[in-house]
Formats: structure tokens, sequence, C-alpha cells
């Protein structure tokens, strides 16, 4: 009997179209779930004129306020090149203004304007909207452990160990790729 035989017949099929063998495979499972929230959620808030990062980035602005473009990356976990995309996506739409900083003449300033304030009450409606979607196959007590636990994996002091793996792993020095 010859390998490929011997494995269809010894591992049942997945779930459908999903392999045998990454059916059970935690950074396959991740990366799926990641995909399909994310579409689902770039559909509820495209109307707006915002995407996921966008939706984010404003999300910080509002609550925690004035912030500069580096400090605004850093507090996302997104690199220096994506937060430019981000910050001109949203300065594009209006929802921020971006000021050479007064204390720092190499820096910019990043605020939310009235305007982004106010898309930001509907986009976290249509991102609440998408989050529902996306749970529906699950209790609401699933739904609370599977964020407490994303928390848990996700925290701060497992990215300092994260950090000199992924670095190692590119062969470079740690960076902060963490994108939403």
């Amino acid at each position: 009997m010859d390998r490929t035989a011997k494995s269809s017949a010894s591992h049942p099929r997945g779930r459908g179209d999903v392999p045998a063998a990454l059916i059970e495979r935690l950074g396959y499972l991740l990366g799926q779930a990641h995909l399909i929230h994310r579409r689902t959620a770039e559909a509820e808030l495209a109307p707006l004129e915002l995407g996921v990062k966008e939706f984010g980035a404003l999300s910080v602005l509002v609550d925690e306020g004035t912030m500069s473009q580096q400090r605004l990356g850093e507090r996302m976990r997104v690199d220096r090149t994506t937060m430019v995309m981000v910050v001109d996506q949203l300065e594009n739409g209006g929802f921020v203004t971006r000021e050479r900083s007064a204390q720092d003449r190499r820096a910019y300033s990043i605020r939310p304007t009235a305007q982004g304030r106010r898309v930001l009450k509907r986009a976290a409606a249509a991102a609440g909207r998408a989050e529902a979607e996306f749970l529906a196959p699950i209790s609401t007590g699933e739904q609370r452990q599977l964020v407490q636990l994303l928390q848990q994996l996700t925290s701060p002091d497992r990215e300092a160990v994260a950090a000199p793996i992924e670095a190692a792993s590119q062969g470079g020095a740690p960076t902060n790729r963490r994108l939403g």
C-alpha cells in the first residue's frame, strides 16, 4: 500500500474543504478565523469608508487622544509603513488631522476630527454587528471565554517573549509586525 492510500484510509476527511492534515492545526485555524472575521468586518465598515485597521486606529485616537504617528503604531503594534498608509486613509477621509509636532518637528501629531468622532460611533456599531455575525455559531459564554483566552494569548508580556523569536526566524533584529 502506498503512502497516499494509507494516509487517506487512516485519516478521516477534513471538515468541508479543510484538509484533515490541517483541521486541528492551531495556526491554520487561527488564520482562517482571522480571515473570516476580517472579511465580515470589512464588509460592515466599507459603507463608512473605513477598513479594520483604520477603525482600530481611529478607536485608539478617540479613546486615548492626540498622539504621534509613531506612538499610535506602537499602541496598535503596527509597523511604520502600515501606519503611514492607515493615517493617510484616515486623513483623506477627513477623520483625522496630521500636523507637525510642536515638540519634535520630525514627528507628526494625529488628532481625530469631529467627523472622525461621529463616524467612529457608526463604525463601532458596524464592528459590533460583524463580531456578532462571526461569533453566532458559539454560545454567549463561549464567546466571552474565547475573548478571555485570546487576551491571555496576546498579552503584552507574551509579546516580549515573541519578539526575539520572530526576529531570529527572520534573521534580523526584533520587529513589531502585528497587524489588525
